[in-house]
């Protein structure tokens, strides 16, 4: 686990505690639609700790909604408008001086959004956005800054001042993006594209299966062909790859759990499931396989999350509950 950010870990507060105490501060525009989306998530707090992710407390993390003048920022049982530090219409989690914040859209935003845009990075089944979609982007975005105070990532640790740099630093020209690498080394190679296509074939039959000895088989083949293909591409592209299905594709484990709890297993279901498999060029597929590679080791070791410290791909991690 890497070390804390002075001043910004702390002990999660109680969802009820939270609620019971709550002030709202300054002068505000922003619906109670959204305050509700906000204490609604808090209260979720007990069913995500069932997930298994060690210390992970959404009230560890300011929340601010932007309503397209101002931000209204939830934090320590108050809420607080401010100036943008971040005019966004997407869902992020952003370095806001010494700490990571969750910034999202309110639920009206986002709603536009989508109605305009027909869908989101990672989503290929389901319509709509309203409350739950809100709750579930709040926990995927609260994840990545869990992802990022808590561990150093494939051994790479991002202090709030660090990725602050990145964003409004480094004006000459940049590397290229995990976006390109993906789609230059993996959707335009149609070789590659076919091999992947085959190993997403096999990452259902081993979510889907009921006989977890062919589980087992499965995913023995699916190794195999992965590391085949992995051999096949450039350093880079590989690390963009395992990088996105560990960072995304388990913050998209949480975000559908989160969904599940608030919309039910039917709703769960059409939005994460129905479309889970489908082929999408650029960084949106490995969401999908890195959330189903999750799906598979509940199935091999429902208690895999208790040592899971984000050093090691989840391909790796499947390889080793898989040999057992």
């Amino acid at each position: 686990m890497g070390k804390q950010i002075k001043g910004f870990i702390m002990t999660g507060i109680p969802g009820f505690l939270l609620l019971s105490a709550w002030l709202w501060t300054g002068k505000w525009g922003i619906s109670e639609e959204n305050k509700k989306i906000y204490e609604d998530a808090v209260r979720l707090q007990e069913q995500v700790d069932s997930l298994g992710f060690k210390g992970f407390c959404l009230s560890d993390y300011p929340v601010a909604m932007y309503d397209g003048k101002a931000e209204y920022v939830f934090e320590n049982g108050e809420m607080k408008k401010r100036a943008p530090v971040l005019e966004t219409f997407a869902g992020t989690v952003y370095p806001v001086e010494n700490h990571f914040e969750v910034i999202v859209p309110t639920v009206e935003q986002f709603e536009q959004l989508m109605s305009l845009t027909g869908g989101a990075e990672g989503i290929v089944a389901g319509s709509g956005y309203g409350p739950p979609e809100q709750k579930a982007t709040i926990w995927h975005e609260a994840f990545h800054g869990y992802q990022l105070t808590e561990f150093a990532v494939l051994g790479e640790k991002v202090t709030p001042e660090e990725l602050h740099e990145e964003f409004v630093g480094n004006t000459g020209e940049k590397e290229k993006s995990e976006e390109q690498w993906i789609v230059e080394e993996v959707d335009e190679k149609p070789d590659v594209r076919r091999k992947l296509e085959r190993e997403i074939k096999l990452l259902k039959k081993a979510v889907s299966d009921s006989d977890i000895d062919e589980v087992h088989r499965t995913v023995l083949e699916y190794s195999q062909r992965r590391r085949q293909r992995m051999e096949e591409m450039p350093d880079k592209a590989r690390e963009a790859e395992v990088r996105c299905e560990l960072t995304e594709g388990t913050a998209y484990y949480v975000e559908s759990s989160v969904y599940r709890m608030a919309s039910g297993q039917q709703a769960y279901e059409e939005r994460y499931l129905d479309g889970l498999y489908e082929y999408e060029n650029g960084r949106g597929k490995y969401y999908r396989t890195g959330f189903a590679k999750c799906l598979i080791l509940d199935r091999l070791d429902p208690n895999w999350k208790e040592n899971f410290d984000f050093t090691k791909g989840l391909d790796e991690v499947i390889e080793e509950y898989g040999s057992q």
